[in-house]
């Protein structure tokens, strides 16, 4: 039919399916064209929530720089957007999620703030919340706050048992994962990531069964117990080959 709105709004939800399940070429393809379209028509939140999905799609390539600059443009779609505090609570907990995989965890927590004040203007919403707790956890952990990340890791856990999802129950047991081994819980860090693992390999989501499997190998190497070196470097080999696989994707 031509309707430039709804083939933007189907090319964003196509590039979001295409990087959960490890297609990103044609992921950021759609995600490009869906800005294009976007920004054509002037709908404002439509381009936020697109540059906010390809700014992930680029810090998890290690596009760090790149993925900052587009959350950056997504930014300044949203402060004109209908949505405005939906838009920018998930640009927020996207550019923390950017900056704690460079290093810079000042400024994660400085954007996670912002993240989180929006967050309590809109009400929590689920949606904003799959992308706000899970980098809350990240970054406390990254500041040695256990305790702030305990608080975030409850409310992950309540938000699981409530929509019965796959996927949260995942999240919520990839960030107690994260936590304890923190903590220096091992075993439990291990067990966290393993459940972890298999609910994101149900859900399709192959990143984040990738990033889980990291966690698990320097979790069995750190530990170095009987049959640890072998599990840990199974786990590496396992993590190589998706990796691989997404990076020619």
């Amino acid at each position: 039919m031509g309707a430039p709105r709804a083939i933007a709004l189907c090319q964003c939800f196509t590039g979001a399916l295409e990087f959960q399940t490890g297609h990103w070429k044609e992921a950021e393809n759609a995600l490009r064209e869906s800005i294009r379209l976007y920004r054509e028509i002037g709908a404002a939140s439509g381009e936020a929530l697109s540059c906010q999905r390809l700014g992930v799609l680029q810090t998890a390539r290690g596009q760090l720089e790149e993925g900052l600059a587009t959350l950056n443009e997504g930014i300044q779609a949203a402060e004109h957007a209908l949505m405005r505090a939906h838009c920018l609570t998930r640009l927020y907990a996207a550019m923390a999620r950017n900056r704690l995989a460079a290093g810079d965890i000042v400024a994660a927590g400085s954007v996670l703030a912002l993240g989180l004040e929006m967050s309590e203007r809109h009400g929590h919403c689920t949606t904003c919340d799959a992308l706000l707790l899970p980098a809350a956890v990240s970054v406390r952990v990254a500041q040695n706050d256990f305790q702030a990340a305990e608080n975030f890791c409850l409310r992950l856990d309540q938000a699981a048992d409530q929509y019965a999802s796959t996927l949260w129950k995942a999240m919520a047991h990839q960030s107690r994962g994260e936590l304890a081994a923190a903590r220096g819980e091992g075993e439990s860090a291990l067990e966290f990531f393993t459940a972890a693992r298999s609910g994101f390999t149900a859900a399709g989501n192959e990143y984040e069964v990738a990033r889980c499997l990291d966690a698990i190998t320097q979790l069995h190497l750190a530990r170095a117990a009987p049959g640890d070196i072998v599990a840990g470097e199974t786990a590496r080999l396992e993590y190589d080959q998706i990796m691989e696989k997404l990076s020619e994707s």
